[in-house]
């Protein structure tokens, strides 16, 4: 009664009036300085800095603040609207603080106006007798998390990895001292940390053959999220019960609710259990007082004019911004009619069958539970014309093959038929793999010069290798391994090998990214790292040879030094000071393009890394690169995304060649393909890059993305994108017969612990018999083109190309040269695919032109192969001036290479073109060429013949 007669009559202190609790000024009621929600937005404003500044949040500090500002205004807005009170919203910008920390939002940035808006809108339509039942933040969280197709999870565990136990005990001690003490739910927080650690123990139990227990132990109980959670979400005055009694069968209740989510390998549990308490709760509150007031009463309450006004409002709000997202940020949009398909070939038809082998029961003994894990890639396709016969043949590798299969060369027959090629130094890598290491990818380039393609090898685990092909020598296409005589034979863990003239010496040098650490750390002289051979212990306990897998989880630093090899022109290599270059970095690298990004004339690298940022580097005239690092998440060089694939073209056609980066965009992970739009910078070394994948349609969202390539599908003039995805199945190591177990809800707990838990392999899940995302469809996405250029629609179930399965590379060429590219993927667990399109054969042929090059430098000033030289295809069409941009580069993505010969799509130009070739470290040449034909085009020289002129 006393508290109704201080709101009721106010007493004015100075300019100021106080009500009870509350203090007006200016006309806005502001909270007293004594009221504990103050320290608590404090607290949570503070995790922000920190998560920013230090922690490597994968959000930016304009997200979190867009979040708190529209949040914190839609709340005064709304109390002002429905209640006609002027409140300072410190609750609103609490909520909002919450969401900042604990969701993560895949690139879009107006995606975050959805959480925000389920969560202030919650105050006030999910109400019992004007009271709001569920904690809005919570609800906020859980309804987006549900509701939003993974477009927005929940921030990944390992945005804490760097000083997780320090932050945890800084929340806790926070929490005790500022809060805890003063919002009376001691009886809640203590109940649940009690039943919350036998809930634990006993999962603990349950995973201990998957997980050893302390890794789940420190990954739940000592996560910072974990005491977020249980200290300021479950404890909001509002939403929580206020009786020792209640508290505690609240308590009891989540970690029951909690339990029977893991039972069924569930994510987000706390939030949902959560959820499903609070609307347990809600509903009886509902149910009660319809049966006390009966239908008709209770009827009359919910559309009396209130909450219908508060319905109005907020749905009025949603509807506005529901439209405006569909509508005008990512509006959905409809392919045009396609006049193609792309046909599956069969195995029988390719020649292209194979069988799987036992390789991961070959590891050591000590990592054979994380074996499927580690070598889920190496899975590779690469093309060249190996023996000269004007038709592009193939080069497979997959570690997991049996030794027939798992390092071999095919040669093309025609009408995409291949037969195998008896190699006796492919033989030899496939059947030493264990002592030798791996093949897991493949390039072939003519590195010496003497006009027939050689086979450059990835290796991991072994010192990949160098393939000199003897057609040139002795008139027959075989190969000599020449990689100790070529001084190219260190030690690596790679997938991916290129070759580029950096220093335009006119010779190709031979640029070799690592994945894991080539040598093992901690041991006082080198120690070659081989998952297949690790070294013994040297006394008790010895666990350095286990120290291998990544320490963290978005920015990961113990992978292997890239190392690049300078060409002396004799056949010969140099190896480099990789750091001296500039290039010091020791990522997790699976994918590397070569690409002049700046146009200054010399080829620069994007590095595609897992686990952490990418890499780009700028070369600086030979002499040195320079990594390009932007200042805030999101720019270049910030990404803390997961990259898998790297795959270079002019998306938008603005004359810059654009990056895609494939990635993971899961619940633990949504993050999501990076689509890279270059364009012109402020400063002119340095150009700018944009990402915009969600924006143009690229995402590749609720997919685990792995190689990708770019090229014209539908010969229109645009760029089109072929993606590949799915993790690993259980077909190599089927264990359970009641159905597929997920791994990824073991590694969940794992990505909870520390760097001193992760990075060592015997305190890895066993991974045996569960999967990973499985068996995913592959997509297709289409340049809209002239309708809307650089956005793109995914076309792969029309194509027929959207058939599941666990992919790796993707290889886009025109392998019956009829003047279509078709594609071959490669499947981690099976034999490759091989798609034939059928553009140029179909109804739609008269809009399907296309002109092809096949380049070839004088050796001097620019390799023959010609890998850096820029070409520019122009022409009339339509009464305006149409032109393409593409350059020569080895690699199309993740463990794939590219089509030697540039292929442009023309649409409905079936005249002639005109080519303006940028000579790498040459001059400036320009030719006509016919259109629906292959040219070939000496430096220097004018069209030296023809190929292909169907």
């Amino acid at each position: 009664m006393k508290a109704e007669q201080a709101m009721t009559h106010p007493v004015p202190v100075g300019n100021v009036v106080q009500r009870g609790p509350r203090v007006e000024r200016w006309g806005w009621v502001w909270p007293r300085w004594s009221d504990p929600r103050i320290p608590f937005a404090a607290i949570l404003t503070l995790y922000g800095v920190l998560g920013f500044s230090f922690f490597g949040f994968n959000r930016s500090p304009w997200q979190m603040a867009a979040i708190v500002v529209s949040g914190s205004v839609l709340d005064a807005g709304l109390g002002w609207l429905l209640r006609r009170e002027k409140v300072v919203p410190l609750s609103g910008y609490i909520s909002c603080c919450s969401l900042a920390l604990l969701l993560n939002y895949s690139h879009s940035s107006w995606l975050l106006l959805l959480p925000v808006w389920l969560t202030i809108g919650s105050k006030y339509v999910l109400t019992f007798e004007g009271r709001h039942v569920f904690n809005p933040s919570m609800f906020g969280v859980a309804t987006s998390l549900l509701f939003t197709r993974e477009l927005i999870t929940a921030a990944p565990a390992y945005q804490w990895a760097n000083g997780e136990i320090a932050l945890s005990a800084f929340i806790v001690m926070a929490a005790l001292v500022l809060f805890f003490f003063r919002v009376g739910r001691t009886w809640l927080v203590l109940s649940f940390l009690f039943f919350y650690a036998l809930q634990t123990a006993l999962r603990a139990y349950i995973l201990r053959y998957h997980l050893p227990p302390e890794v789940l132990f420190l990954g739940t109980l000592g996560a910072p999220a974990f005491f977020i959670f249980t200290f300021y979400m479950i404890t909001d005055p509002g939403t929580s019960p206020g009786t020792p009694k209640a508290q505690v069968l609240l308590a009891l209740a989540l970690t029951l609710v909690d339990l029977v989510l893991h039972l069924k390998e569930s994510v987000f549990t706390f939030f949902y259990a959560a959820l499903t308490c609070a609307t347990a709760r809600f509903l009886f509150l509902h149910g009660r007082a319809l049966w006390k007031r009966g239908p008709r009463a209770y009827v009359a309450g919910l559309l009396s004019p209130g909450p219908l006004k508060r319905l109005a409002a907020v749905g009025g709000l949603g509807a506005v911004l529901a439209g405006g997202y569909f509508l005008v940020v990512a509006p959905t949009v409809m392919s045009r009619p396609l006049p193609f398909r792309m046909e599956r070939m069969e195995a029988a038809h390719s020649g292209l069958g194979s069988t799987m082998g036992d390789v991961l029961t070959h590891v050591d003994p000590r990592v054979l539970h994380v074996s499927k894990w580690v070598l889920s890639v190496g899975d590779a396709v690469a093309t060249g014309d190996f023996d000269g016969d004007g038709m592009l043949d193939l080069f497979l590798a997959n570690a997991l093959k049996s030794d027939a299969y798992r390092a071999a060369l095919y040669r093309n027959l025609g009408d995409l038929c291949f037969e195998r090629v008896k190699v006796p130094a492919l033989e030899h890598i496939a059947a030493n793999y264990t002592t030798e290491g791996a093949a897991a990818g493949g390039t072939f380039v003519d590195y010496d010069g003497d006009g027939d393609q050689d086979l450059a090898i990835a290796v991991a685990f072994g010192p990949s290798k160098l393939l000199r092909n003897q057609l040139r020598e002795t008139g027959t296409a075989s190969f000599e391994d020449v990689t100790t005589q070529a001084g190219v034979g260190d030690h690596s863990v790679s997938i991916a090998v290129t070759m580029l003239d950096f220093d335009r010496d006119g010779h190709l040098d031979l640029f070799v990214a690592n994945a894991l650490t080539t040598h093992l750390p901690d041991y006082t002289t080198p120690t070659p790292f081989n998952f297949f051979r690790l070294p013994p212990p040297e006394y008790p306990g010895d666990r350095r040879m286990l120290r291998f897998m990544h320490n963290g989880w978005h920015d990961a630093d113990n992978g292997g030094l890239n190392v690049l090899y300078r060409a002396r022109g004799d056949g010969t290599f140099e190896k480099l000071d990789s750091v001296a270059m500039g290039l010091k970095e020791t990522r997790w690298s699976l994918a590397v393009s070569t690409v002049d990004l700046n146009q200054d004339g010399w080829t620069d690298l994007y590095i595609a890394n897992d686990f952490g940022p990418d890499e780009v580097y700028l070369n600086e005239q030979g002499k040195h690169f320079r990594r390009v690092v932007g200042k805030l998440f999101g720019e270049i060089g910030k990404d803390t995304y997961k990259g898998m694939n790297a795959s270079v073209a002019d998306f938008d056609r603005n004359g810059w060649l654009d990056v895609y980066v494939s990635n993971v965009h899961h619940s633990l992970q949504a993050e999501g393909s990076l689509l890279w739009m270059v364009s012109r910078g402020e400063e002119p070394f340095v150009p700018e890059f944009k990402d915009e994948a969600t924006f143009r349609g690229a995402l590749n969202e609720r997919r685990f993305g792995w190689g990708a390539a770019a090229g014209d599908l539908d010969n229109d003039g645009w760029p089109d994108i072929l993606q590949a995805n799915g993790h690993i199945d259980d077909r190599l190591d089927h264990l359970y017969d009641s159905g597929r177990k997920d791994y990824w809800y073991v590694n969940h707990k794992l990505m909870q612990s520390g760097p001193e838990v992760h990075t060592y392999a015997d305190k890895w899940g066993d991974i045996r018999g569960r999967t990973v995302y499985p068996n995913e469809a592959r997509r297709a996405y289409l340049n809209l083109g002239d309708e809307d250029p650089g956005h793109f629609v995914d076309v792969a179930k029309e194509l027929g190309l959207d058939e599941p399965d666990n992919s790796r590379g993707v290889l886009l060429a025109d392998l019956d040269n009829d003047g279509d590219l078709d594609a071959v993927i490669t499947n981690q667990h099976g034999p490759v695919s091989v798609y034939r399109n059928s553009l140029r054969e179909g109804a739609g042929r008269d809009a399907a032109h296309f002109v092809g090059l096949s380049l070839v430098g004088d050796g001097q000033h620019t390799a023959r192969s010609a890998v850096g030289t820029r070409v520019v295809v122009s022409y009339e069409e339509g009464g305006r001036r149409e032109e393409q941009v593409q350059e020569v580069g080895l690699m199309g993505g993740l463990s794939a290479s590219a089509d030697p010969r540039l292929h442009f799509g023309l649409g409905r130009h079936a005249g002639p073109v005109t080519a303006t070739l940028h000579w790498y470290g040459g001059e400036v040449q320009t030719v006509q060429l016919e259109a629906d034909r292959y040219h070939v085009i000496r430096q220097g020289a004018v069209t030296a013949g023809l190929q292909g002129s169907h």
